[in-house]
């Protein structure tokens, strides 16, 4: 690739849900239309990192906050860096 160095860009959201919930909000984020994408970090913690370009991550913040009226107890964790992610 001609221009464009080996690095991913993309900016993680972190959150916490009941391990009952992450199949939901998994179905969300999937429902978004390209917006994010889920992964849950260890079977059976509820740690979720939500993944999104850059330029839609502000985006991808209004909408988890919104998902708090319908995920029970999601707890937004904060920004992780993609670097200190175990992928």
């Amino acid at each position: 690739m001609t221009g464009r160095g080996n690095e991913i860009k993309a900016r993680v959201l972190t959150v916490r849900v009941p391990i009952e919930e992450v199949g939901f909000l998994n179905s969300l984020v999937d429902g978004l239309d390209r917006v994010a994408l889920t992964r849950t970090r260890r079977k059976g913690e509820g740690v979720v990192d939500i993944i999104a370009s850059p330029d839609r991550f502000e985006e991808l913040k209004e909408i988890v906050e919104g998902f708090k009226r319908h995920v029970k107890d999601l707890e937004v964790l904060g920004e992780s860096r993609f670097e200190d992610l175990d992928f």
